[in-house]
C-alpha cells in the first residue's frame, strides 16, 4: 500500500513539474511576442516582402527604408507621400527635387516616389527601391534570382 502511495506521488509530481515547466513557456513566450512584436514583425516584412510591392505606410519616402510602425501620410503638391517623423518631411520640403524624384531601379526613368510602387532592394534588408510600373518591378526581382 504505502509503495503504491509513493508511486502515485511520483506520477503526480512528473505532472505538476510538467505542466508547470508547459505554463512558464508559455507565459515567456507571450511576454517575448508582447515586448519584442514589432520588432518579430520588422525582421518578417523584411524577408516576406521582398519581391513584391511594399503598401506604402510601411515605408519612409525620405530615408528610403522599411519601418517598424507604419508612417505619417502626407499630401504635398497634390501628391501623398509617407514620412517617419517631421524631420523627415521637412527635409523633404526643403530638398524637394532631391528627395521626391528617384530613378526606377530597373529602366532608370525619373519617377515620382508618391507615384512608383515600392519595393525591397535586398533580401533581409530594410533598404528600399522605386518602380515606375508592376512590369519593371517583376523584371528587377526576375534580374536578381
Amino acid at each position: 500500500m504505502l509503495e503504491n502511495q509513493k508511486k502515485e506521488d511520483k506520477k503526480f509530481n512528473r505532472i505538476l513539474i510538467i505542466s508547470f515547466s508547459l505554463l512558464v513557456v508559455m507565459v515567456v513566450s507571450v511576454l517575448t511576442l508582447y515586448t519584442y512584436g514589432c520588432e518579430t514583425r520588422f525582421f518578417y516584412h523584411k524577408w516576406a516582402w521582398y519581391g513584391k510591392k511594399i503598401p506604402c505606410e510601411w515605408a519612409c519616402m525620405n530615408g528610403d527604408n522599411l519601418q517598424l510602425h507604419k508612417t505619417a501620410k502626407v499630401t504635398y503638391n497634390d501628391k501623398t507621400y509617407y514620412f517617419c517623423s517631421q524631420h523627415c518631411f521637412n527635409r523633404m520640403v526643403k530638398n524637394f527635387m532631391e528627395v521626391a524624384m528617384v530613378p526606377d531601379a530597373f529602366s532608370g526613368d525619373s519617377i515620382n516616389k508618391a507615384d512608383a510602387l515600392i519595393g525591397i532592394k535586398q533580401k533581409g534588408k530594410p533598404d528600399l527601391v522605386y518602380f515606375k510600373n508592376a512590369e519593371t518591378l517583376i523584371q528587377y526581382y526576375a534580374s536578381r534570382k
